[in-house]
């Protein structure tokens, strides 16, 4: 009969430390690290999956608005690098960081010498990272194609343009994004954080055996400020499940569409959900929301027949909101119908059956 022995360790533990260094801001069920930017915990063939459903809502392919708006993501992301001075062999040192970075956020590897990446990011996101971190050391604007070779291959080729490196938009149409306010404006949730323990796998990393990685909550919001002028009309799926109020009129459609999707991706998993009678909704978000970077929500009440909730004004609000809706609707076994009120400190969320009759 086999030993077995239970304190055996399977986390990596330098690249778990490594980790938690870098995002050493976040708490109560967010990730956020050391510079402000908050990011979010995308597992398998999710990130496919909620393009795959976004692209399928929206009826037209989005790849060139994905490339871009994950670029831009992490243009602002490196930023701040910018004003690091790294002393002698500074150049070395900086492409060792960028390195060390890319490992953590669980995104695989590249080779800059022939522009290769190895990854199980999906394509086009990838590949907007890849570029923004070329033009950061090279220090000027690129022309980028790219062919993926094998699954987790892809190859690049990059051209230099004579443009300077200007500066992404902002997202203050969007003030959910404006993280800076949280302190004074957010849902203060009481208890622990999940500790996340990687596992160290030949292409990033897993968390519990399943392959993940991190993304910037940042990307989607570019993705909702780059879609705006894609979206004309909603179909009825989706504006009949989403009542919006008091987001701008030039991005609402496009809210809609990236919520629906995150609730659609939650459907399509295996995840469990028990609510009993009491309401448990607490720990449901600590279970369901929290691991992945996207807890900033308190349940409010019940009352006939309708949930109460409020979401901080904070980068991650529109993964929270799409994924509370599915969670509702797995826990309760009904199509659900879902108010979104945006005011000047909070999301206040209304959760009820679409139906006629409960």
């Amino acid at each position: 009969m086999p030993i077995i022995d239970d304190q055996k360790i399977l986390h990596d533990n330098e690249l778990t430390n490594q980790f938690h260094q870098h995002f050493s801001k976040g708490y109560h069920g967010r990730l956020i690290d050391n510079y402000g930017n908050y990011w979010y915990v995308s597992r398998e063939n999710e990130l496919l999956n909620f393009i795959s459903s976004l692209e399928n809502n929206i009826g037209v392919p989005i790849g060139r608005i994905l490339h871009n708006s994950a670029a831009d993501s992490f243009e602002t992301i490196l930023a701040p690098l910018k004003g690091v001075n790294f002393g002698f062999f500074g150049k070395k040192k900086r492409s060792r960081l960028l390195i060390s970075h890319w490992e953590t956020f669980g995104w695989g590897s590249y080779v800059a010498k022939n522009h290769s990446i190895i990854t199980n990011v999906f394509p086009s996101i990838v590949t907007g990272f890849y570029l923004s971190l070329v033009e950061f050391e090279q220090g000027h604007r690129c022309k980028i194609q790219w062919k993926q070779i094998q699954d987790s291959l892809i190859i690049c080729e990059l051209e230099p343009l004579d443009k300077a490196i200007s500066y992404p938009p902002n997202l203050a149409f969007l003030p959910w994004t404006e993280a800076d306010k949280i302190e004074e404006t957010g849902v203060k949730i009481e208890g622990s954080d999940v500790k996340i323990l990687l596992e160290k796998k030949d292409v990033g990393w897993s968390i519990d055996g399943r392959l993940s990685y991190i993304l910037p909550c940042d990307m989607i919001n570019r993705i909702i400020f780059n879609l705006s002028g894609y979206v004309k009309k909603l179909p009825s799926k989706v504006s009949d499940a989403w009542q919006l109020e008091g987001i701008d009129d030039r991005f609402g459609n496009a809210f809609s569409h990236v919520v629906q999707s995150f609730k659609e991706l939650f459907l399509a998993g295996d995840d469990y959900v028990y609510l009993n009678e009491q309401n448990n909704w607490d720990l449901v978000i600590s279970s369901h929301l929290k691991p992945f970077g996207i807890g900033a929500v308190q349940f409010i009440k019940c009352e006939d027949n309708t949930d109460y909730f409020e979401v901080s004004l904070e980068p991650n609000a529109p993964l929270a909101i799409g994924k509370l809706s599915g969670i509702w609707e797995r826990a309760n076994g009904k199509k659900s119908r879902c108010s979104i009120r945006l005011s000047d400190s909070l999301f206040y969320i209304k959760l009820q059956s679409s139906l006629n009759y409960n």
